[in-house]
């Protein structure tokens, strides 16, 4: 979409001489992150493209930096920018500022800090897509000599997955307020490189039950057991205040959200030991337990044997079943709590 040949990227502007167009504005510093902008900016497209409607709103959107010029992105791509405007008269009806390790800090300066606050008070929107890409974050995630190991490795592209998912949640809430919330989902859904559904879940009915509700809510733990989720995700996904899933998801399942997931991640676990030679730490972060340690503590918490005990026992005897601790058959999350004591932490 904005790739040419030599590999700069440049931005696509929808013009429009009527007054459903909307200026987009996305501030780029170097070493940003790309990815999340780049959604944005394709759903924003598809959207257009999905309301043939002439009074449908549309977009102008201009890719921006303080000095203007060429970028250069975190992934070594290089995106044309324009200047910031000067003139109060150009107005924009969204701002988004790419995530990066030094995003932060060039916002903070005093041009580019003095034009925020302008188009802030001109009743813009402006959102930081930095979800958990702040600079001060990164020394945790590199090892004392500034050079990133395995572990910083996998944190810094955690915190990209969940800038992607921030954009991703951003780009819906402005499609669904301009075009409404079917279109919003098959923006997303066109978007080539980027899975929305892991990000986003369809409206629950209003008419549906709560036993209905918390069903989905089950289901879309087990389906994105292996990131890390919480209980404000668990709720979006079935239409549902925080308290109130916790209320009826005891009631309903037997467990609460977090021993239910820890359940989900257990049994997923038993199957990839039994059925793979993943090592232990790829089991873990596919499960979403980030690493082996966690891992091996709730086997031995929940089974009673370690990982590597228990892919030797589930191989070695194929007439036992590989019940994670139970007595027969598979473990199954949607009934009773298995007979390991489990965890009662928040959801990771």
């Amino acid at each position: 979409m904005f790739v040419e040949n030599n590999l700069q990227w440049i931005p696509h502007k929808h013009f429009s001489a009527t007054s459903t167009t909307q200026r987009i504005a996305f501030i780029l510093t170097d070493a940003c992150d790309l990815l999340g902008i780049g959604a944005i900016a394709e759903a924003l497209e598809c959207a257009c493209s999905l309301e043939s409607s002439a009074a449908a709103r549309k977009y102008e959107m201009q890719f921006l930096s303080e000095r203007g010029g060429h970028i250069q992105c975190d992934r070594s791509m290089f995106v044309s920018t324009e200047e910031l405007p000067d003139s109060s008269e150009t107005r924009f009806a969204r701002v988004f500022i790419a995530g990066g390790a030094q995003a932060r800090e060039a916002c903070d300066a005093p041009r580019v800090a003095a034009w925020l606050q302008r188009v802030r008070a001109q009743g813009a929107p402006v959102r930081f897509l930095a979800a958990g890409v702040e600079t001060s974050d990164l020394g945790a995630a590199m090892g004392s000599d500034g050079i990133g190991g395995v572990a910083s490795g996998y944190e810094l592209a955690r915190r990209r997955r969940a800038q992607l998912g921030s954009a991703v949640k951003a780009a819906f809430e402005v499609i669904r307020a301009d075009f409404g919330e079917s279109i919003a989902h098959e923006a997303l859904r066109r978007i080539a490189f980027v899975d929305s559904t892991e990000w986003l879940s369809p409206s629950v009915d209003a008419t549906n039950t709560a036993a209905d509700r918390i069903r989905a809510a089950a289901r879309w733990l087990q389906d994105n057991c292996h990131r890390s989720v919480s209980i404000a995700d668990a709720a979006e996904a079935c239409a549902m205040s925080q308290r109130t899933l916790l209320r009826n998801f005891q009631a309903h399942m037997g467990a609460s959200p977090s021993e239910y997931l820890q359940r989900v991640r257990l049994e997923r676990a038993c199957q990839l030991l039994a059925e793979t030679s993943l090592p232990a730490d790829k089991v873990a972060r596919r499960v979403g337990l980030t690493n082996g340690d966690r891992l091996g503590k709730l086997f031995r918490r929940c089974v009673g044997k370690s990982p590597t005990e228990y892919r030797v026992w589930a191989r070695g005897t194929p007439d036992t079943p590989h019940a994670c601790g139970e007595s027969s058959g598979k473990a199954q999350p949607d009934h009773a709590p298995s007979a390991c004591k489990e965890e009662k932490v928040a959801l990771a």
